[in-house]
């Protein structure tokens, strides 16, 4: 496959097939999640998301997806989700922000839907959101440091600062009582007017290095700590009343 003619929702239905080919019935459920989910899948950069639930992951089984792996990669599968459905639902409260970016969109492929309706706790996912911010406010300064010598590695240290920060202005529209966008100017307009937010700097942070507008990488380092400082500041307001039922 070419990047050119690279089709992200048939690549994750191999994979998922290389998977149960290896394991048979052990493979109870996958689930596509992340840009080719969202619809905003990039044929230059992106790579698939999938989240294989299995009935055990020993040593013996993952032996057996050895072969599912080589087909993994070819089909950019680079970092598949292994679980089983006890690390799901005792890891609710470690991962509820990751958790509740994957329910709001993604895909069945084979097996029972284990997203559809997963059970966050609302307290749990105000502290990670929080806890994610916290660690990109203490982060931005040495990481930019160290990656941002270069025009290459500027926009390196911006594509990975944006993803971190969009994952948190999602949760933080979540908590809000409103639905998370898939894309990322979708995602800016609208944490912008519920959290007064710029909007521009919000663009200049979420969108991709090639669609968002012109900025030295100086002047976009401040824009990101700004950023960060409000939505921080939104999530010391957010309550802790119980999860919005849709």
């Amino acid at each position: 496959m070419t990047w050119r003619s690279f089709d992200s929702k048939a690549a994750a239905r191999e994979a998922v097939e290389a998977a149960r080919s290896a394991v048979g019935d052990k493979l109870e459920s996958a689930t596509l999640y992340g840009s080719a989910a969202m619809g905003t899948f990039k044929q230059d950069r992106s790579d698939l998301n999938v989240a294989f639930v299995f009935a055990t992951l020993d040593a013996a089984l993952l032996e057996s997806l050895g072969s599912a792996q080589r087909a993994w990669k070819k089909r950019r599968l680079v970092r598949p989700l292994l679980l089983t459905r006890e690390i799901l639902d005792t890891s609710r409260d470690t991962f509820p922000l990751e958790y509740t970016l994957i329910r709001a969109h993604h895909e069945a492929l084979h097996g029972p839907d284990p997203f559809a309706a997963i059970a966050i706790e609302r307290h749990a996912l105000r502290l990670q959101v929080e806890r994610t911010l916290r660690t990109q406010s203490l982060a931005l300064a040495w990481s930019y440091l160290d990656a941002a010598r270069t025009p290459s590695g500027a926009r390196h240290w911006a594509m990975r600062a944006g993803t971190a920060i969009a994952a948190s202005a999602s949760g933080l529209l979540h908590l809000a009582g409103e639905a998370i966008p898939a894309a990322r100017h979708d995602l800016a307009v609208r944490a912008s007017a519920r959290f007064g937010v710029s909007v521009d700097a919000l663009h200049q942070i979420l969108l991709p290095p090639g669609e968002r507008p012109p900025i030295e990488s100086s002047a976009l380092f401040a824009v990101a700590s700004d950023v960060v400082h409000r939505l921080l500041e939104a999530a010391e307001h957010l309550d802790a009343t119980p999860e919005r039922k849709s």
